[in-house]
């Protein structure tokens, strides 16, 4: 119960790391507050507050962090690795890549 009485804020949180993570940050005692962008995959996750939250879009960033307020753990799991080579990748890959990884959130 190491988190108990803060708040954890997850990006990414329907699927793999985010997912995991959040539900240890829950197991742990915080209240967790896990994003995602899709609802579909946030409906199964039970750690407390789950919203859809599209990382890219900074007014719905500026939005939710408005809402929330003040966190103590912030996770930014949110990312994009393109399969294939560079050579594979097209321009719409790379820019979406450095648009998520990069300059989002």
């Amino acid at each position: 119960m190491r988190l108990t009485g803060k708040t954890a804020l997850v990006t990414a949180a329907g699927q793999g790391i985010g997912r995991a993570t959040a539900q240890r940050f829950a197991a742990e005692g915080a209240e967790v507050i896990a994003t995602g962008i899709n609802p579909d995959t946030l409906t199964s996750l039970d750690v407390g507050r789950t919203t859809v939250l599209d990382v890219t879009d900074d007014a719905a960033v500026a939005g939710l962090a408005a809402d929330v307020g003040a966190v103590d753990v912030l996770f930014n799991c949110a990312g994009f690795v393109h399969h294939g080579t560079i050579l594979d990748c097209t321009p719409d890959d790379w820019a979406f890549s450095l648009g998520l990884n990069v300059t989002s959130m």
